[in-house]
């Protein structure tokens, strides 16, 4: 069985996930496809990567990742196959899309995607999702090495995101994601927070600033039922990030939080 994984920000309404996925099959017909998502906030490469991240690490060994979160389509930037450990080969922009999931598996080699043998009959230069990057995801699904996409590249572009800062007593970090349930996830992981003293222990509360100057006080917790409905905690969330949640109700509505805002978290 060969796996072939998928997450784009096309959404469901048009018909361009379905598009890529008969691409695939064309190139594949024994591919089974898996869809991470397709939900990732337009435009959104750093959402995308963590996300692609968050996922990869479920998958066995062999599994051809595409991803196409590509706001750049048709300028510089390019199109690269990435050959990772355990035979993970990711394919998709190199816009800082795939770089994260590319420390998670193993980063082994980039190609940047050059032969024409990867490319569709006719390449539209707006949907690179369809017309390349499917099309070399089905190939290597069914065989060919990664090495045949072109020539080598050195490294990977980063995402365009501002470093975590880690101080005594506080984390600064960045809204990454934010789940159907309103639960705000960062970029810091447990690790981090004890880094800056800042010990999980049950009945302590921390805080956490906002934009603006507002802040508001968290406790820590392991489950969301440690706390009334309504109430602020943090914890350790399923994918390894410090989550920000609020029981049975949205995090990031009642903080009026969105995606890449900053925040602090401090004692």
């Amino acid at each position: 069985m060969q796996l072939v994984s998928l997450l784009t920000d096309f959404g469901l309404k048009d018909p361009y996930v379905a598009e890529m996925k008969l691409v695939l099959i064309k190139n594949c017909p024994d591919a089974v496809l898996v869809d991470i998502t397709h939900q990732v906030e337009r435009h959104n490469i750093v959402e995308g990567a963590f996300l692609l991240e968050m996922a990869v690490p479920f998958f066995p060994g062999r599994t051809v990742h595409l991803a196409v979160v590509d706001p750049g389509v048709g300028s510089a930037r390019l199109p690269v196959v990435v050959e990772c450990r355990r035979g993970h080969v990711l394919v998709g922009p190199d816009n800082g899309l795939l770089v994260r999931a590319a420390e998670t598996l193993g980063y082994k080699q980039a190609y940047r995607m050059e032969n024409p043998r990867f490319l569709g009959r006719k390449v539209s230069p707006t949907f690179h999702g369809r017309d390349i990057f499917a099309v070399a995801a089905g190939k290597i699904a069914c065989g060919v090495h990664p090495s045949e996409a072109g020539s080598k590249k050195h490294g990977l572009v980063d995402l365009p995101l501002r470093p975590l800062s880690i101080g005594a007593g506080r984390v600064e970090c960045s809204v990454v994601h934010i789940d159907i349930f309103g639960n705000v996830i960062v970029d810091a992981r447990s690790v981090d927070l004890r880094e800056a003293g800042l010990a999980k222990r049950s009945r302590t509360k921390i805080r956490l600033e906002l934009n603006r100057g507002r802040s508001v006080a968290l406790r820590f917790a392991e489950t969301y039922h440690e706390v009334g409905k309504g109430e602020f905690i943090i914890l350790e969330g399923s994918q390894g990030y410090v989550e920000i949640a609020a029981r049975e109700a949205s995090a990031a509505e009642k903080l009026g939080v969105k995606l890449l805002d900053r925040l602090r978290i401090t004692d």
